[in-house]
């Protein structure tokens, strides 16, 4: 298995990867480039220097004026890439020589051409061509290109840097709020994945499943006070009351994917399916219930009015065709969650489950028994109920 790590450091090392490759064929390109270029400039320097030097100097010679030619290799050494100029005679004589001031520098090239006069040698012009200086302006085109090389990158790694953290920490603000196992995983994609893939099914599923009948969990709110709430309230605030629990409903189910059903008298009647039974399926319904209990308990301390409310969690494969059976089924599941809440007091959860005992279903909340495949809703995990917290607040500021 290969080792995961966050994305705060996997973006920033492709992004310096990336450049480091990218500056190592760079580097190879212009040192070549430049190293070409350099030379080239030496030669045509030195070519051009001679060639002119020569021109120069033959009418002199004709006329054997020895200062025009001394004056011309002064002029030639003028040039601070041309350190000297010196002319030979035929017997390979010093005649004449210009030099630079200073110190003599090193690595210096040497460029000879014979003067001809009337097709005659008379002699040869060497010229010492100070080729460093010219290496070193070409070298430092390519310093200049590292320093901005260097920058970029350097930038570019930081940046990455900074958007892989404020997009891991999204993620995993996101992971967090979705149901699923506790299990740390540093890549922030593989856990959003590992938890959001129990919420997926494939189209192959899907087509199986719409003949074969999803799993539902009808959730039933009742209301045990409803007869004191229609004395006490007058038809005005009664009015106002059901339409705040109409759309705390209608807002958690929105956030959890449920679906509001025709109640009885003095309930609440919602259900949220899956493509199969599953404790993650249990976990996403008792999350559902739990936010919407503490949701219409802070309504009904805002309007101070007393909500008595049980609650009650069932649930079963149906069919979706044809539609009486389906109908059926849900019309068995309001009856049987009736039934149940009729024998509870207000205030509590309770959840029927036959696939699931409550040692299995410890794994994703805490229960106490009940009855008979009944168990209490006690509690969540400290990083489950921060969360459901969290959950919860934002729901009161949308519909309180």
């Amino acid at each position: 298995m290969h080792r995961q790590y966050s994305m705060t450091k996997k973006l920033p090392a492709i992004v310096l990867s990336i450049n480091l490759l990218l500056g190592l064929f760079s580097w190879a390109i212009l040192a070549t480039q430049t190293s070409s270029l350099a030379s080239q400039a030496v030669t045509d320097k030195s070519q051009a220097t001679i060639s002119q030097l020569v021109e120069l100097i033959r009418t002199p010679l004709f006329n054997d004026d020895t200062i025009s030619v001394q004056v011309a290799l002064r002029r030639a050494t003028q040039d601070r890439a041309i350190y000297s100029a010196s002319f030979y005679d035929i017997n390979n004589q010093l005649v004449t020589q210009s030099k630079q001031s200073g110190e003599t520098p090193e690595n210096m090239e040497t460029v000879s051409a014979v003067v001809e006069l009337q097709e005659t040698e008379a002699g040869i012009v060497y010229i010492e061509v100070n080729s460093p200086p010219i290496y070193s302006q070409y070298r430092n085109v390519f310093f200049s290109w590292l320093a901005l090389w260097f920058v970029f990158t350097s930038a570019s790694t930081y940046m990455s840097h900074r958007f892989a953290e404020q997009f891991a920490r999204r993620l995993r603000i996101l992971t967090n709020r979705l149901p699923g196992s506790a299990e740390q995983i540093v890549d922030e994609i593989s856990a959003l994945e590992t938890r959001i893939q129990p919420l997926l099914s494939t189209a192959g599923q899907a087509d199986e499943n719409t003949a074969s009948g999803y799993y539902y969990s009808m959730v039933t709110a009742t209301i045990k006070n409803r007869q004191r709430l229609d004395n006490q309230l007058n038809r005005e605030n009664l009015e106002l009351l059901f339409e705040k629990i109409d759309y705390c409903t209608s807002r958690a189910l929105e956030l959890y994917g449920g679906q509001r059903v025709e109640g009885a008298d003095g309930s609440i009647c919602f259900y949220i399916r899956s493509t199969q039974s599953s404790k993650q399926h249990l976990l996403v319904c008792l999350m559902a219930v739990y936010s919407l209990q503490q949701l219409l308990e802070r309504l009904g301390a805002k309007l101070g009015v007393d909500l008595d409310i049980n609650w009650t969690l069932r649930s079963d494969n149906l069919p979706t065709l044809p539609l009486f059976r389906y109908h059926e089924g849900i019309a068995a599941l309001k009856q049987s969650s009736a039934e149940l809440a009729a024998q509870l007091q207000e205030g509590i959860i309770v959840i029927h489950s036959t696939e699931y005992d409550i040692e299995q279903l410890s794994s994703i909340a805490r229960f106490q028994a009940y009855d008979t495949n009944c168990y209490v809703l006690q509690g969540f995990p400290e990083e489950r109920q921060k969360l459901l917290e969290t959950q919860i607040l934002h729901l009161a500021g949308i519909c309180l």
